[in-house]
C-alpha cells in the first residue's frame, strides 16, 4: 500500500478541523448558550437542566469524547493554521481578509477564555467529586461570584463575543470550504443569515450575564447530603 500524499493529509485534516467546529463543537455551543440562558427564565428551569445534565450516565466519558478531543483538535489545528497562513490583510485590505485575520484573533482568545472557564467550574468539580454536590447549587455559586465583580463580567462578556463572532464566522468559512454555498450573491445572503444567528448567540449569551449580575440567587441542594 503506497503512503498517503502529504498533501492529501493536510487537506483530510483542514476538513476535519472544520467539521469538528460544526459537530460536535459547534452544536454543544449552540445548546450550552441555551440552556444557560434558562437562568433568564427562572431559577429552577436552570437547576433542573444541569442537575439532568450532569447525572446522565457516562458523561465523564461522552464530555471527553465529544467535547474535549474535539476541542483540543480544533483549537490545535487553529493555531497552526494561523501560524502557517499568509498574513495579507494589510496588504490587501478586502472585507473578508479581515474576517479571516479576526477568525483567528478570536479563536486564540476563545482557547484562553475555555482555559479560565474550565478551570473555574469543571476542574473544581473532578476536584471534589461528583457524589459530594448537585451540580446546579455549585454551579450557580460559581457564577454568582463570577458576576459580582467588573473583571468576571468583562472575561465573560469578551468570551461570549468571541465565541459567537467565531463561531458564526466559521459556519459561513465551513460552508463555502465545503461547496455548500456556491457564487457572490449566495455567499452575501449566507454571511447576513449567520450574522444575525451569531447576534441571537450572543444576545442569550450577554442576558444570561445581566441576570447573574443584576440578580443573584443562591439554591439549595434538592436531596439530603449534597454540599
Amino acid at each position: 500500500m503506497s503512503n498517503i500524499p502529504k498533501g492529501q493529509v493536510h487537506f483530510l485534516l483542514l476538513k476535519i478541523h472544520s467539521l469538528t467546529g460544526l459537530v460536535p463543537i459547534g452544536l454543544f455551543l449552540t445548546l450550552h448558550l441555551l440552556i444557560n440562558s434558562l437562568r433568564t427564565v427562572g431559577v429552577l428551569p436552570y437547576q433542573w437542566s444541569i442537575d439532568a445534565i450532569n447525572n446522565l450516565p457516562f458523561l465523564i466519558w461522552i464530555e471527553v469524547f465529544f467535547i474535549y478531543i474535539p476541542l483540543l483538535f480544533h483549537s490545535f489545528m487553529g493555531f497552526y493554521i494561523a501560524w502557517s497562513g499568509e498574513k495579507n490583510a494589510i496588504r490587501y485590505r478586502y472585507p473578508r481578509n479581515w474576517m479571516y485575520v479576526l477568525q483567528r484573533l478570536t479563536g486564540a482568545v476563545v482557547f484562553v477564555f475555555l482555559i479560565y472557564h474550565l478551570g473555574t467550574t469543571v476542574a473544581p468539580k473532578l476536584w471534589y467529586g461528583h457524589h459530594l454536590f448537585e451540580a446546579a447549587p455549585f454551579l450557580i455559586d460559581i457564577m454568582n461570584q463570577e458576576f459580582s465583580t467588573w473583571t468576571g463580567r468583562i472575561i465573560y462578556l469578551v468570551g461570549i463575543l468571541s465565541v459567537t463572532f467565531h463561531f458564526a464566522n466559521g459556519l459561513w468559512g465551513f460552508c463555502v470550504s465545503w461547496g455548500i454555498i456556491v457564487g457572490p450573491r449566495a455567499q452575501r445572503n449566507a454571511g447576513i443569515v449567520f450574522l444575525l444567528f451569531g447576534g441571537a448567540l450572543t444576545v442569550l449569551g450577554v442576558a444570561t450575564v445581566l441576570e447573574f449580575s443584576l440578580h443573584p440567587v443562591d439554591v439549595e441542594p434538592s436531596f439530603e447530603g449534597a454540599s
